[in-house]
């Protein structure tokens, strides 16, 4: 388990870097909605293909925005990057929170 939280400490400043730009956020957050509603539309219009609709749209629109913003991070353990995606997405709606509150 220490050895878990090493890697994570050394790998989500990349991670943060990565996803930075401003262009890269809003494609990760449109290819992530998406994601979510095709996914649910598929379950209440009983049409499975939309899931596979769903996986390739949330991962056509953060991949592209990896590209504009050129930012690409090295291949490493799934579970790093579900750690820092779930820290990232708290950071945003935390700022979105602040925004709106002021």
């Amino acid at each position: 388990m220490k050895s878990f939280f090493k890697e994570l400490n050394a790998f989500y400043p990349a991670y943060l870097k990565a996803h930075s730009s401003m262009g890269n956020q809003v494609l990760h957050f449109i290819g992530s909605t998406l994601f979510f509603a095709l996914l649910i539309l598929a379950f209440i219009l009983p049409n499975y293909w939309l899931i596979a609709g769903a996986i390739f749209i949330g991962y056509l629109l953060p991949g592209i925005g990896h590209r504009f913003s050129s930012t690409m991070i090295a291949s490493v353990l799934p579970s790093l990057f579900f750690v820092c995606s779930a820290l990232f997405v708290s950071i945003l709606t935390h700022l979105l929170f602040v925004l709106i509150k002021n």
